[in-house]
């Protein structure tokens, strides 16, 4: 029933990010291909390698990137999906009793990423309900950090440069939140 849970509830966050337009690409049809190499995109790791191999003692557990990744965000959303360059979907376990998912998507640049991070926020509030009457903006580190959680389910986002990270700890206090974000990238 829990497992359940946690599978509804990031069908859901992943059918807002859709229709909020939040992720997508659509100048490849929604599939993921490099673009060709500037110097600033030199710099940036792939959407596996952002993420770091260890989170409180939990191992980093690669579920899927790339197109790959892309397709498994389509199946459960509604919409276009845009501005994507990397998407890696992550998870990490352990002996720690926690879980967490983590979702790391690169955009061409720190301005797509605010919008497309902005653009999730006007997303959330236009579905209502859970998600927006749980919406808060808080800053850790000097990051803009949501919080929202439908069902109860705590989920954060927030972009950083050209990144934007989703996580969704389960078992995790808030202390070990702050934790895990203050570790991504």
């Amino acid at each position: 029933m829990r497992q359940a849970r946690c599978l509804f509830a990031i069908a859901a966050v992943l059918l807002i990010l859709a229709s909020a337009g939040c992720i997508t690409n659509q100048s490849t049809g929604g599939t993921v291909h490099p673009l060709s190499a500037t110097p600033a995109q030199v710099q940036h790791p792939n959407a596996i390698e952002i993420a770091p191999t260890e989170i409180l003692g939990m191992n980093r557990v690669v579920v899927s990137t790339g197109a790959d990744a892309l397709q498994r965000v389509r199946k459960s959303h509604i919409g276009s999906i845009e501005n994507i360059d990397d998407l890696a979907i992550i998870h990490y376990y352990g002996e720690h009793e926690g879980f967490l998912t983590l979702w790391t998507t690169l955009y061409q640049n720190e301005t797509l990423a605010s919008y497309e991070t902005e653009k999730m926020v006007i997303g959330i509030r236009k579905f209502g309900g859970d998600w927006a009457s749980t919406l808060e903006e808080t800053t850790i580190d000097g990051k803009t950090v949501y919080r929202i959680a439908p069902n109860d389910l705590p989920q954060y986002f927030w972009a950083d440069g050209a990144w934007v990270f989703y996580i969704t700890p389960h078992n995790l206090t808030p202390e070990e939140v702050t934790q895990i974000i203050r570790a991504i990238p």
